[in-house]
């Protein structure tokens, strides 16, 4: 584990994905600071591989530091104002190469989805899967890409609202997102 960059976040009511997501490196630091002066804390949310919780914290300008050390996908809230109001995910990768991190050009939208999820695949993908898990880690959803596909129309009208995790995974490239379905 050798990565050690710190990541700022804006802590607020109202931040959500996608700007409060992340995808680190195992030893990054994410800081998160406040930017109003009301009570939150920054915790794990069920189904995280890491355990982390700021405690309530209150004042413009604090903050609250958390080194992940753990490859996984972490979900975090606001205890206080709530999961709806102010949450992200936090992703934990191994050490990526320059190459393999600006490679990930994976766009989709919209999140939060209601019916249809669209998702448009860089050009240099071999072929994979697409995987939708609950934040329990359950996988509700599997499908196999080829390579000559470049645009992909989930229909997800069957998933109750909540958040969910999808994953990517073409050769080597994995990446975990965050989506909600409302």
């Amino acid at each position: 584990m050798q990565a050690q960059t710190t990541h700022d976040l804006d802590w607020e009511r109202d931040f959500t994905s996608p700007q409060s997501d992340l995808t680190i490196e195992t030893g990054d630091t994410v800081r998160w600071t406040w930017t109003d002066d009301l009570p939150h804390t920054v915790e794990n949310d069920t189904g995280s591989t890491e355990t982390f919780n700021s405690g309530t914290i209150t004042g413009l300008g604090q903050t609250y530091s958390y080194t992940f050390t753990v490859e996984g996908v972490n979900p975090y809230f606001c205890g206080i104002h709530g999961a709806g109001n102010m949450s992200g995910t936090i992703t934990v990768v191994d050490q990526l190469s320059v190459d393999e991190f600006a490679a990930s050009k994976l766009l989709m939208f919209p999140n939060p989805v209601s019916t249809e999820l669209q998702i448009q695949l860089p050009n240099n993908f071999n072929e994979g899967t697409i995987t939708i898990f609950s934040v329990s880690g359950k996988q509700l959803f599997g499908q196999f890409v080829k390579n000559d596909i470049k645009d992909v129309t989930l229909d997800l009208s069957q998933f109750k609202s909540g958040m969910y995790f999808i994953k990517y995974q073409f050769g080597e490239h994995i990446e975990t997102k965050r989506l909600v379905v409302k």
